[in-house]
């Protein structure tokens, strides 16, 4: 079974996911699929960009997004198996791992790390997507 949802977790709002054409978060069976997080609230065009110029703040911002959209699927950080992210700045990307680091604690999901030249907005420079599996017997 599959299903889909757009959780009300402070972050872009709900004619965004329309507009786009994507859903927040997809559920099959027992993977949920989360899409890509950027520093943004608000709806397109006139979206309010969260931290420009600050890979720190966009980077705590979106991870703090991801964890509100764990909680909606009954999920923590605990469930989470591989997460992806877009950087435009690499070098300040990786000034920031201390906060993945942090965040993911002892069990850490794989993770990619990718370098882009540009994002969906000029100011925006990063991006997170994540998935997770919900465990049988705990992880």
């Amino acid at each position: 079974m599959i299903t889909r949802n757009n959780p009300d977790v402070g972050y872009v709002d709900e004619s965004t996911f329309a507009a786009l054409g994507f859903s927040q978060v997809v559920r099959a069976d027992e993977t949920v699929y989360y899409s890509g997080i950027a520093p943004f609230t608000g709806a397109p065009p006139d979206f309010t960009v969260i931290g420009v110029g600050s890979m720190e703040e966009q980077v705590l911002f979106c991870l703090d997004v991801l964890e509100r959209c764990l909680e909606s699927e009954g999920q923590s950080l605990q469930n989470m198996v591989a997460v992806t992210v877009y950087a435009t700045e690499m070098p300040a990307l990786m000034a920031t791992a201390e906060h993945f680091a942090k965040r993911f604690g002892s069990a850490p999901p794989s993770s990619t790390w990718v370098g882009v030249t540009e994002l969906a907005h000029p100011d925006q420079l990063v991006e997170i997507t994540a998935i997770a599996a919900d465990s049988k017997g705990g992880l």
